[in-house]
């Protein structure tokens, strides 16, 4: 120690000294920190964090359909791998963050891509004033236009926009499940929003299930007009809308395939129910890695309820 002291005073003059502590003190404060271990004694760390919360989103709905509000932390049974689990943080109808996904291949020209920006924008007026918005966008590649941003910044943001080039449409998903990861509120979505087949993407679709499993996040997938093609027999329509509908699937979400003309009606919809669910957080009681299986229940399924969450994820 006393060679230590006598390199720093060789290096640092009296009031470089005075200088380096000022400056660096705070940051030592939140350092994790190892203590100096004496002969025979092992390094202690002194902070360790727990990153294994598990947030569960679920849509409830009545036997009509209509979301079933006004239920409790105690109203729900969670199992995780068969252990009962119970919520650590409960929210209800509280704020969301939001990513949308979009599609602005040139294949969206013209009346699709003129209604889209009509409902998108329809969307945000009705929405909650304190979510959160990201917009990724995919082409000929996929890019963050903006991360987590208020609906009027987001509005600016989508008005640059222009449809062009070619279908990357799993790269835009897994950018998207990236941002779901870095997502301020625990109530939180990917809205997909596409026409047609993913052709220029470097990501494989088994790669982009496993990222969604593992972020935990509901995906919305709309496509618009698949249905329609799909029926006159274009191939490329059926493929993309079994990847829209698989991807919906394995997260819990919802696939639709709206003409151009129901886009707005459709991401109503899904404006509704993302903003009606409930946000679940747990530890679960073990903690290895692995596929794991969740189930959800209302406590007596007093109201003949129907739940839609994730119910298979994957812990790192």
């Amino acid at each position: 120690m006393k060679k230590i002291c006598r390199l720093i005073r060789q290096c640092f003059t009296p009031f470089s000294i005075n200088h380096f502590v000022a400056y660096h003190l705070a940051a030592m404060a939140v350092l994790i920190s190892v203590s100096i271990p004496t002969q025979g004694q092992d390094v202690v760390e002194v902070i360790k964090f727990d990153v294994s919360l598990v947030t569960v989103n679920v849509a409830v709905k009545d036997n009509k359909g209509r979301p079933l509000l006004g239920l409790k932390s105690n109203d729900f049974l969670i199992t995780d791998e068969n252990d009962r689990v119970s919520p650590e943080y409960f929210e209800s109808e509280g704020p969301a963050s939001i990513v949308f996904v979009l599609d602005t291949s040139s294949s969206m020209k013209g009346a699709k891509w003129k209604n889209l920006l009509e409902g998108l924008k329809s969307f945000l007026k009705k929405a909650r004033l304190d979510n959160d918005y990201t917009l990724i966008a995919f082409d000929s590649r996929a890019y963050v236009v903006a991360d987590s941003v208020s609906a009027e910044e987001f509005c600016r943001s989508l008005s640059e926009l222009k449809p062009v080039g070619d279908t990357a449409l799993y790269d835009g998903v897994m950018l998207g499940l990236d941002a779901v990861k870095r997502a301020r509120q625990r109530n939180r979505a990917l809205v997909l929003i596409s026409d047609g087949e993913d052709n220029r993407s470097q990501a494989q679709l088994c790669e982009v299930e496993r990222e969604a499993f593992s972020r935990r996040a509901i995906i919305y997938s709309v496509g618009v007009l698949l249905k329609d093609y799909c029926a006159r027999g274009i191939v490329e329509a059926c493929n993309g809308k079994e990847t829209i509908k698989q991807l919906a699937a394995i997260t819990g979400g919802v696939a639709f395939f709206p003409d151009d003309l129901q886009l707005a009606r459709t991401l109503k919809d899904i404006g509704n129910e993302v903003n009606t669910q409930y946000s679940l957080s747990y530890y679960p009681t073990s903690k290895n890695a692995g596929w794991r299986t969740v189930h959800v229940a209302v406590a007596q399924n007093q109201h003949s309820s129907k739940l839609r969450y994730q119910q298979r994820y994957l812990m790192r």
